[in-house]
Formats: C-alpha cells, sequence, structure tokens
C-alpha cells in the first residue's frame, strides 16, 4: 500500500481518488441494512397477516433500491472516466521516464521487461487503483462488514459469536495459504513473463537472420522453456488460490448448518421469532460477502502491489547516473 501510495502522489491524484473511493463507500452498507429489514419486515408481515402493510413495505423499499440503483451507476460512471484518464497519464509518465534514462541503462534489460512495465504492469496498477475486487471493493467490504456485525450484535449476541468463530479459521486459512506467498509467487510471474516476451520478439522480428543461421529449434526451445517456467509459476498461484476458496465454501456451508440448528433452537424456546433469525441470516450471509470480497481484494493486492512496486523503482530512477 505504501507503494501505491507514492504512485498515486507522483501522480497528483490523491485528492480525487479519495473522493471517489468515500462515494462509492456506503453503498454496500446501506444496501445490507435495505434487505434485512426488509426481509424481518416481510416475514413480520407475513406472520401477523398484515397485507396493507406488506404493500407499503415493499413500495418503499422498492423506491428506495431503484435510487441506490441510480447512485451506484453513476458513481462507478465517473470511476471509468477516471481510471481511463489515470491509465494514459501513467503510460504517459513511464514512457517518457524510460526515454530519458541513458542508451546503456535501457539495452542492460530485455526488452520484453520494458514491453512488460508499459502493459501488464501499467494494467494491474489501474487495476489496483480502480478495478473490481481491489482497492475499491477492499473499502467497501470493511465498512459492509463492520456494519453487519454491529447489526447482528445487536439482534443476537449468540449468532454473533457463532458466526465470527467460524469466520476467523478462513482468515487464518487465507493468509497461511494465499497471503505470504502470492508477492513473491507474482514477481517470479512477472519476471517469466518478461525473459517469455524476450524469447518469442525475435521470432518474429529476426525471423530471417534465425533462419540464416539455422537457429530456429534453438529460439523454439528457449521459448519452450520460458513458456512452461511461467505456467508453473501461474499454476502455483491458481492452486492457492483454490484451496483458499475452496476452505471458504466449506467453513461457509458449515456455518450456515450451525446457525440454522442454533435459530431452530431460539425459536423453539421462544427467544427470537421467525423474522428475527431470518434478519440474522440475512446479515449472517452479507458478513459472509464481505469477508469473501476483503480476502479477494487483499489477494490481489498482494499480487499488483509487485507491478506497483516495479513502476516506482522505474519512475525513480536517476537518468544522470
Amino acid at each position: 500500500m505504501s507503494d501505491l501510495g507514492r504512485l498515486i502522489k507522483r501522480m497528483g491524484i490523491q485528492r480525487k481518488f479519495i473522493f471517489l473511493l468515500l462515494l462509492r463507500a456506503p453503498f454496500d452498507a446501506v444496501r445490507t441494512w435495505m434487505l434485512a429489514n426488509l426481509m424481518k419486515s416481510i416475514f413480520l408481515c407475513l406472520e401477523t397477516d398484515n397485507s396493507v402493510s406488506l404493500l407499503r413495505i415493499c413500495v418503499i423499499y422498492g423506491l428506495i433500491c431503484a435510487m441506490l440503483f441510480i447512485y451506484n451507476g453513476i458513481i462507478w460512471s465517473k470511476y471509468a472516466a477516471f481510471s481511463a484518464k489515470t491509465e494514459v497519464w501513467l503510460q504517459k509518465m513511464l514512457l517518457e521516464k524510460i526515454l530519458s534514462l541513458p542508451f546503456k541503462r535501457v539495452n542492460y534489460h530485455f526488452s520484453g521487461e520494458w514491453i512488460t512495465k508499459l502493459n501488464s504492469d501499467i494494467q494491474a496498477a489501474i487495476t489496483m487503483m480502480n478495478g473490481p475486487m481491489n482497492i475499491p471493493h477492499l473499502i467497501v467490504a470493511i465498512i459492509n462488514t463492520m456494519l453487519s456485525s454491529f447489526l447482528i450484535f445487536r439482534s443476537s449476541l449468540l449468532l454473533f459469536g457463532v458466526t465470527w468463530i467460524l469466520i476467523l479459521p478462513q482468515l487464518f486459512i487465507n493468509y497461511k495459504i494465499v497471503l505470504k506467498a502470492i508477492p513473491k509467487l507474482k514477481e517470479k510471474s512477472q519476471n517469466a513473463m518478461s525473459e517469455n516476451t524476450s524469447a518469442i520478439q525475435p521470432l518474429i522480428t529476426d525471423a530471417d537472420t534465425i533462419l540464416l543461421y539455422d537457429a530456429g529449434k534453438l529460439m523454439m526451445k528457449n521459448c519452450n522453456e520460458s513458456s512452461r517456467k511461467l505456467m508453473k509459476v501461474n499454476m502455483k498461484i491458481h492452486v492457492r488460490n483454490a484451496l483458499s476458496d475452496a476452505c471458504m465454501r466449506l467453513l461457509g456451508i458449515g456455518g450456515y448448518l450451525i446457525i440454522l440448528l442454533i435459530g431452530y433452537r431460539l425459536i423453539y424456546n421462544g427467544k427470537m421469532a421467525f423474522s428475527d433469525v431470518v434478519y440474522c441470516f440475512q446479515i449472517r450471509g452479507s458478513i459472509i460477502a464481505g469477508i469473501f470480497m476483503l480476502i479477494t481484494c487483499l489477494n490481489n493486492l498482494k499480487a499488483n502491489a509487485v507491478c506497483i512496486k516495479r513502476i516506482n523503482n522505474t519512475l525513480e530512477e536517476q537518468p544522470d547516473i
């Protein structure tokens, strides 16, 4: 995150970026509150056979939902324009920096490395700042999880405790399997991609020379080795993400079954109404969704942070050395 902060400050867009984040942040929290109260109110009306209140509730919450939809569309359209301008600006900055470096410095690196920085690294930086399941959704997930936890705590301390007892192992497993390993694997993947690009480029630009010296087999061997190296590193990333996702799904389903049994006992003993249990189910689902989003965002941020670091290192190089 410190690397991202340096890059945003260098570009001079920190105020607008924070402003857009603040505009987007409350959407999921408000939607969570609305849906939970809607479900509770609907089942309460069904329990009391109050059709007049049910119609009024559906109309009111329908209007609120429409307003949230319009608000969300306007904010994301602003985000799209901001993202496009930021990408063009960052490409221009990085290209000007590369052109200002001495020829020996540029020639020292593989050409594929410069191509990777101007393409995949910049795309990763833009995705980290404005893309789905990155910084914007990280803020949304934190606020939504905090609000949902507060709502279920007010409704039932027991269900609040059970919910978080089952969530904490998910966070621990994800930290051990993914978050600690992803940055190094992503850096290896970026380096392997640079090598692969450098190995493929001569086959296109210097095809005549390769045929002249009968070096086709050697060049294809280099391409195969670099492609295999890139594939192995990417497979390790995918396997770790898949294991983390599988653990989260299993614990999530198990949590629903446990809360279902606890809710049944609370209703049977007269300690909670059915509408209150439905309300807690809805809030618990929002907490799980927020945690899933939070974990996914952290994984993506860890992976994209490597690209941010590479861009900062290039922009901070001294041309007079």
